[in-house]
């Protein structure tokens, strides 16, 4: 690893020019130079942040068809041979990665995700994970997930799967297909989701998570209770939530989504509240702010444990807030740096061909600021944090925010998040930079 003769506690060069077109992490963003990347990854090392827990994200960006209401990086292929190049490449990034940070570190978590992780076909699997197994170590404590679209997945490549070592299912959920379907994609039929539920079992999985996407274009609150009745018959192990953005700058062919279709943000907490209601009186329990589980499951114990992690793949139990992402437009979360993969795909590949990371853009915090991003992320955990640790002036402005908006309460040694405020957390976060969208509030 190249230290770069930095002291443990200094600041990451990050070297800008010119920033990507359309900023992701909003009026903060400037672009990010290999070598800023580089020095971030070289800083973390040295001060043993890897050490405490890592998380590994690796992104497989390619579709069948390019969904109406998609808002991830998405590349449309259909030749075999395009995949096998860019495994090539995720490869050399993995590489580039654990020749900084050291070879066959630990991980605390593997996902991976897309995209439509299923399109690999049954070699290009066995070669993703073995390039991930050469470059870091994924021992029986790690929590591996594997993002699935049931209709391109049979038993087959369930068994496959399971048997390349991932424990754990996820599905991106958009509707339950009903007689007059939105037709905004990731949307399946009961009968086709149940299919997939019972191979999984079959395959022995330890969870099926189902990530419920809310607020789509067009939706109402009868057909988010009447998706949310039909997932609990199903008996998933955890639902995660989230609004649906309607983002035309990002994602161009969402220009084909009304804008008067959107439900607002009095609407979507309408239906958030809708959700919260069935489902804990089916026996989930609501974990954090946007997550629900068995009374059994693990993330419950370290919830009232105070143990319980969020980062950018969810909540878990392991203790990690460091997330490493490699693909196309994957995003790595470090103490003092979110940066964002080119998008464009030649773009990331010419990076890969010349050595260098593929990072184009992101955001740098002061010291100040990761631990205000820390406290947000804390509040959204347990739901509370010592009044003590809102010290500072960046500290306070935050609390002042937040008690403004009606989100928490300062009263005695805690700040605590209010009902209305766990609720209202969700519709403000923003996914991308981790922060607060206070304007966006009324």
């Amino acid at each position: 690893m190249n230290q770069s003769g930095k002291a443990a506690g200094s600041v990451p060069l990050l070297a800008s020019s010119r920033p990507p077109a359309i900023p992701v992490f909003g009026s903060r963003e400037q672009a990010i130079s290999s070598r800023g990347f580089f020095d971030a990854l070289d800083t973390a090392a040295i001060r043993g942040d890897f050490d405490k827990g890592l998380s590994l994200q690796v992104y497989l960006p390619f579709c069948t068809t390019r969904c109406t209401s998609c808002d991830r990086v998405a590349e449309i292929a259909f030749d075999s041979a395009v995949i096998d190049r860019y495994l090539n490449n995720l490869g050399s990034e993995l590489k580039l990665i654990s020749d900084r940070i050291g070879r066959g570190r630990p991980l605390a978590q593997l996902h991976v995700g897309g995209g439509t992780p299923s399109l690999l076909n049954s070699s290009q699997l066995v070669l993703l994970t073995a390039l991930i197994d050469e470059h870091f170590t994924v021992g029986s404590d790690c929590e591996t997930v594997f993002e699935i679209t049931p209709d391109r997945s049979s038993l087959t490549q369930l068994e496959l799967i399971r048997g390349l070592g991932f424990r754990n299912l996820r599905i991106e959920l958009r509707e339950i297909e009903s007689s007059a379907p939105l037709g905004l994609g990731r949307s399946y039929s009961p009968e086709i989701l149940d299919d997939m539920r019972r191979n999984a079992e079959q395959v022995n999985f330890d969870s099926i998570t189902f990530d419920l996407v809310y607020g789509l274009p067009g939706q109402t609150i009868s057909a988010v209770r009447d998706g949310v009745r039909l997932i609990t018959e199903m008996s998933p192990s955890r639902v995660l939530c989230r609004p649906f953005e309607r983002d035309v700058k990002r994602f161009e062919h969402q220009r084909g989504i009304d804008s008067d279709t959107m439900p607002s943000v009095p609407e979507k907490m309408a239906m958030f509240a809708a959700i919260v209601d069935q489902l804990e009186s089916s026996g989930f329990e609501w974990i954090g702010i946007n997550s629900f589980v068995k009374p059994d499951d693990a993330l419950s114990l370290a919830q009232s444990e105070g143990r319980l992690v969020r980062n950018r793949l969810g909540y878990s139990d392991k203790p990690t807030r460091i997330v490493l992402g490699v693909g196309l437009g994957a995003v790595s979360e470090l103490p003092n740096l979110l940066s964002r993969n080119h998008t464009d795909l030649e773009a990331w590949h010419e990076s890969l061909d010349n050595k260098l990371p593929p990072t184009c853009a992101g955001v740098i915090f002061t010291s100040a600021e990761a631990k205000q991003r820390r406290l947000v992320h804390r509040l959204s955990e347990t739901l509370r944090a010592p009044i003590t640790e809102f010290d500072g002036a960046e500290q306070q402005g935050l609390l002042e925010q937040l008690q403004a908006e009606g989100l928490v309460t300062a009263e005695s040694e805690w700040v605590q998040v209010t009902d209305s405020g766990r609720f209202r957390l969700l519709q403000l976060w923003d996914p991308d930079s981790g922060d607060l969208k206070i304007a966006k509030s009324a």
